[in-house]
């Protein structure tokens, strides 16, 4: 992918061939980091990801102001750290900030600056594949989520995503017809072996019904992900949708339970950023002698665990839930806030530390360690009853996309 490279000079310094024959070698040794994620800065790039402005001397505030566009939007500026780039790149960020735009400052060593272009990527790259996506909320939200409210017009105003309400009847009628048709096994991911570790048979196909009637309404509504109130089906067909979101979540269809729009929202950007699949957790257990939290739910993306059993939902007792082992390793544990801040929004770096088989709590469990005064940093993050797993240092990029999305 081409990013697009526009340099500016001022007057003094734009003829000067030494000078630019310099900057040459600066973007050449740039990109042959950038390479390796198959970006390149490129002059005159068409079909560009975004831009990046370099500022190859001092005197050039005025006339990066007669190219700057009101929605250039974020403006990515390149200082080559010589011939004062980088008091001038100061400068205009300084303008851009006071002008309320999103401005990233590129400084440092050719290494360093690949690394934050490619974090730059990442970030518009995610805007552009979220932005007007579409999400089922089948049923309206649980109960329990007292400050959890849903609010499709916030949502799209802040998040650019489209929160379209399904009636949970709709979903059911699509169950019923799935119930009359013949059920293949064969035909699922994952069918030996939850064929195998599947304790009742009859759970099992009533599981699979419902992943094919969730399936069949996100082809109807053109759904990019859903979440369920899943209580419901629970009381109507003594069975989860725990087996159904673990489905689509693997085949990139972010699926989330309980009605939890804003888990659905997080879970759908934070997806966008790694490419992966995240977890959906109860916040079960605080642990302040260690800074740890244990976080489990009777879900989990099949494709983000090693190995999973085919247990009870753990509520209910009812249907399937499913217990996974996630691997250990760098996480970020995330979760927009209610009421839309990004002063409140939970973003924090973590570790799986282990995965537990605990008694009374749901079936996939973790131990997730926390940097020191962790618990505190979470406790006054502001995120409801459920935090979003991902993995690797989300946190970079996550708040500066959702800066993105606000504009």
């Amino acid at each position: 992918m081409n990013i697009n490279l526009k340099p500016i000079y001022s007057f003094l310094h734009k003829k000067n061939k030494d000078l630019l024959n310099e900057d040459l070698l600066f973007i050449d040794e740039i990109n042959n980091f950038l390479v390796q994620e198959d970006l390149l800065l490129v002059e005159n790039a068409k079909d560009a990801l975004f831009n990046v402005i370099l500022i190859g001397s001092g005197g050039t505030e005025n006339l990066f102001l007669k190219q700057f566009k009101e929605d250039d939007e974020p403006v990515v500026i390149l200082s080559t750290s010589r011939n004062n780039s980088l008091p001038a790149c100061l400068e205009i960020k300084t303008y851009l900030e006071n002008h309320n735009k999103l401005c990233f400052l590129l400084v440092g060593d050719e290494n360093h600056i690949a690394n934050m272009i490619k974090h730059i990527a990442s970030i518009i790259g995610a805007y552009k594949s979220v932005k007007d996506n579409r999400l089922g909320l089948i049923g309206g939200a649980s109960s329990w989520l007292i400050a959890s409210p849903v609010e499709p017009k916030v949502i799209c105003t802040n998040f650019k995503q489209n929160i379209i309400k399904i009636k949970m009847s709709e979903l059911e009628e699509l169950i019923e017809q799935e119930e009359k048709e013949m059920l293949d096994l064969k035909e699922f991911n994952h069918s030996s072996e939850l064929i195998s570790k599947a304790e009742n048979q009859e759970d099992l196909e009533m599981a699979l019904v419902i992943y094919k009637a969730l399936k069949r309404l996100v082809v109807k509504h053109q759904l990019n992900g859903l979440t369920i109130r899943c209580f419901d089906i629970i009381k109507k067909y003594k069975n989860t949708a725990c087996l159904a979101l673990a489905l689509l979540n693997e085949e990139g269809i972010t699926a989330g339970c309980e009605g939890d729009i804003h888990s659905l929202v997080t879970m759908h950007i934070v997806n966008s950023l790694t490419n992966r699949s995240s977890f959906m957790a109860n916040p079960s257990k605080f642990n302040y002698e260690d800074q740890s939290i244990m976080l489990a739910h009777c879900t989990v993306p099949l494709n983000m665990v090693t190995s999973f059993k085919l247990m009870t939902h753990f509520e209910s007792g009812l249907g399937i839930g499913i217990k996974g082992e996630l691997p250990e390793g760098r996480v970020t544990l995330c979760k927009i806030a209610p009421d839309y801040t990004l002063e409140n929004t939970l973003c924090i770096p973590a570790t799986i530390k282990e995965n537990l088989s605990l008694e009374n709590y749901c079936r996939t469990q973790i131990s997730v360690a926390l940097n020191d005064d962790g618990l505190l940093e979470l406790l006054k993050a502001s995120f409801g009853n459920h935090i979003i797993v991902a993995y690797g240092d989300v946190y970079q990029d996550f708040l500066p996309l959702l800066s993105l999305l606000r504009r």
